[in-house]
């Protein structure tokens, strides 16, 4: 990677990442995420899938045939076909490679390898770039060579014990959790390894980024190591209600049947909301025993306050609700479908609701880029392209002919 130059114009429309390349060997949303956000930032991320296509584009909704999954993505990238496992696919995967800034793959540990594209191979065959390597249980270690999927990570990490109501059974969270915290964890950790070659502290050569769905997980839980180390504790999952934590949350619901949060940590917080549900015989307690220290008080405490919380919302309609809880300051917020999100201006003028253009199926909403950049203008460019749509121009940018183009395709490696 070159060494970093004035932004231009030109780069404060497109993001502070114009100019770096990536290649995305990814074939799993939690590869295929980390990609699309450094897109979102202005990479030229370059997507290679198996002829066949990834399985990102097997998953429901599908509209037209086409999966929304794999719009949102595979937005702003380029995507080209290729069989890695040929030898013919192979040498332009290395070229690829030597060009990029960044590789990013998901596959299971050993499948580069085995293909001739680990890092070893890659470094031997001049690429010096970040390599973004994410699979279930890591690159390392008795697990590595198990399959793994997100809801593998979330239930041996804890957190589907974590997750539930206390009577129930644990409970998967709704959506790719796992997934989406590893693409994230496994971003920041290519921008840390990007920054180390920058500065020169780095080794030369490819430099691994070994980003595990299981170990980002386990991250993420703030105190189940350290409570079971300290204080031999094994939490069980609260379901909505969290006095165990020290803090006031959970999900009331109002007389017209409306579901809301309100959530306070601390004296000041705490105070708002018993002010406002008029339990003023526990409002002078607050401060002696939040002094106590003591877990029973503490969880006492909690507990009486969240049933005085519950009794006061049966007895009020959301609006009233709302008025109480806004003119005391309290956090609060109904609970939103995704109608309510589209209904709702904030998800507009924050650009959290955003257009994007599509050859197939023309302009499409999704949800914006996160976090924003005031000092630039990011813009997704487009929605996940076509299978192949761009690999006649990513192979001509190599060098290669139409003719070399059609002789590869002839022999089912593109």
């Amino acid at each position: 990677m070159s060494a970093p130059t004035p932004a231009t114009d030109a780069a404060r429309r497109s993001g502070p990442l114009t100019g770096l390349k990536v290649l995305d060997l990814a074939h799993q949303y939690a590869g295929a995420l980390a990609g699309s956000m450094l897109a979102d930032f202005g990479a030229d991320v370059v997507a290679v899938e198996h002829p066949d296509g990834n399985m990102v584009r097997t998953m429901l909704p599908l509209k037209d045939g086409t999966s929304l999954w794999w719009k949102v993505a595979g937005r702003g990238k380029r995507a080209i076909t290729l069989r890695l496992s040929t030898p013919e696919g192979r040498e332009i995967a290395l070229r690829l490679a030597r060009d990029a800034d960044v590789i990013i793959e998901n596959f299971r540990p050993g499948t580069l390898e085995r293909w001739g594209l680990g890092p070893e191979e890659l470094q031997a065959a001049g690429a010096r770039a970040v390599m973004l390597r994410i699979s279930g249980f890591g690159q390392t270690g008795q697990y590595r060579t198990r399959p793994g999927f997100g809801s593998v990570a979330e239930a041996m990490s804890g957190f589907t014990h974590l997750t539930g109501m206390p009577d129930g059974p644990p409970v998967f969270p709704s959506t790719t959790l796992a997934d989406g915290v590893t693409g994230t964890f496994g971003c920041l950790g290519a921008m840390a390894a990007l920054v180390g070659k920058l500065r020169g502290v780095a080794p030369e050569g490819v430099q691994v980024v070994d980003a595990s769905l299981v170990e980002s997980m386990f991250r993420i839980i703030p105190t189940q190591v350290i409570g079971y180390d300290q204080l031999g504790i094994v939490p069980h999952r609260p379901g909505n209600f969290i006095g165990s934590h020290g803090v006031l949350r959970n999900l009331y619901r109002s007389s017209d049947e409306v579901w809301f949060t309100a959530s306070a940590v601390g004296a000041a917080t705490i105070r708002r909301i018993l002010t406002a549900v008029e339990a003023t015989d526990l409002i002078d307690r607050i401060e002696t025993v939040l002094a106590s220290r003591d877990r029973d008080t503490l969880e006492g405490f909690f507990s009486t306050a969240d049933k005085r919380v519950v009794a006061w919302a049966a007895k009020h309609t959301y609006q009233e609700i709302e008025a109480a809880l806004l003119v005391n300051g309290v956090v609060y917020e109904r609970v939103y479908d995704v109608k309510a999100i589209f209904d709702d201006q904030f998800f507009i003028e924050r650009r959290n609701i955003i257009e994007v253009p599509d050859s197939e199926l023309g302009l499409v909403r999704m949800q914006g880029i996160a976090p924003k950049l005031p000092n630039y203008d990011l813009t997704v460019t487009h929605a996940g392209p076509a299978r192949g749509h761009d690999t006649d121009e990513v192979l001509g940018e190599l060098g290669l002919s139409a003719e070399d183009i059609t002789r590869l395709r002839d022999r089912h490696v593109l």
